[in-house]
């Protein structure tokens, strides 16, 4: 399998090594198996012989021109560039053209496409994710919505597979991507380099996504996350927080669906759940105190919030606090 790590220069370290890794651990653990797939040939390419990444360090990269035997896989590895505008900016700017076209190239050719994190803007800029399922970063989720209205996202997923297409989430998910790259290869060897590597079953990005920081870019949503958090304790409905936002309840159902892709109650219940999500791992009180102060009348409404929006119960939020 050959395999071509595309880079520009801002390239995020973390991303890029998270992929490399990913596919030195495939191959390492290959001769365990009885019957190996083939081994993971990856090369990290630019349009020159090296970029510089996010952090100003010198990256090593294959020329385009130099790239002769047909790649199986494309990824393009994310940049260290976090403000939406400015990352709109870097990946219609006209020095990154040639990756754009050869994105292009490359799905016409039928070359599986994946990016992952701030790279998926690559994908989307290159017009490859119309009418395909995608996902991004969960913060970027409201930028991306707006600017490529024609891909079905969904920024809660880790990885998210289209037609010949992959991509995944925050910096990590880096390495998630390539796993799901190697499972189409070899579902035993992915398992094994995942055991190998300590990575978490996991398929959604919702537990570490910040209701405050997804609601940045729109004015009307950051009043409204605003108003949430200042009445979490009481049980209200969407139209007074509309009436007191100075907005009508369809306005604002337009608008948190619009960025975020969601309605108005769910986003309320994000915020919810994220204050008892603080409080379950910062402080000793029970969750039928913990219920009651982001608003819900009794443990098990929050019992049932949790298990349906990240799929496990309070206990286990609990439980899972950071190791340090």
């Amino acid at each position: 399998m050959d395999v071509g790590i595309f880079v520009v220069d801002g390239v995020g370290e973390l991303g890029l090594g998270a992929l490399l890794g990913a596919f030195s651990t495939a191959n390492a653990l290959r001769k365990e198996l009885n019957n190996p797939p083939a081994e993971w040939h990856v090369q990290t390419v630019s349009f020159g012989e090296s970029v510089r990444s996010g952090s100003g360090n010198l990256v090593p990269t294959i020329p385009l021109n130099e790239v002769s035997e047909p790649l199986d896989a494309v990824a393009v590895a994310a940049v260290n560039v976090f403000e939406p505008s400015a990352l709109v900016e870097l990946v219609s700017a006209p020095g990154n053209t040639w990756l754009l076209d050869r994105i292009r190239s490359a799905r016409v050719e039928g070359v599986h496409l994946a990016a992952a994190c701030t790279g998926t803007f690559f994908l989307a800029e290159a017009g490859v994710l119309d009418g395909s399922p995608a996902t991004t970063s969960w913060w970027l989720g409201a930028s991306f919505r707006a600017r490529y209205p024609g891909v079905d996202l969904d920024e809660r997923s880790i990885v998210c597979h289209g037609d010949g297409i992959t991509t995944a989430g925050a910096s990590l998910s880096h390495m998630d991507m390539a796993l799901s790259m190697v499972y189409r290869t070899s579902p035993e060897l992915a398992e094994q380099a995942r055991r190998y590597l300590a990575i978490e079953d996991r398929s959604s990005q919702a537990s570490y996504a910040i209701p405050e920081v997804v609601a940045r870019g729109n004015p009307l949503i950051v009043g409204y996350e605003r108003w949430v958090r200042e009445h979490i304790s009481q049980q209200f409905l969407i139209s007074t927080a509309a009436r007191e936002l100075g907005v009508t309840e369809r306005s604002l159902q337009r608008a948190t669906r619009a960025a975020l892709g969601m309605s108005p109650k769910d986003f309320a219940d994000d915020i919810r759940l994220d204050r008892a999500t603080r409080l379950l791992r910062a402080t000793g009180l029970t969750v039928e105190a913990i219920a009651r102060e982001v608003g819900y009348i009794n443990a098990g409404a929050l019992r049932a919030l949790a298990r349906r929006r990240r799929g496990v119960s309070p206990a286990q939020i609990r439980a899972h606090g950071g190791p340090w």
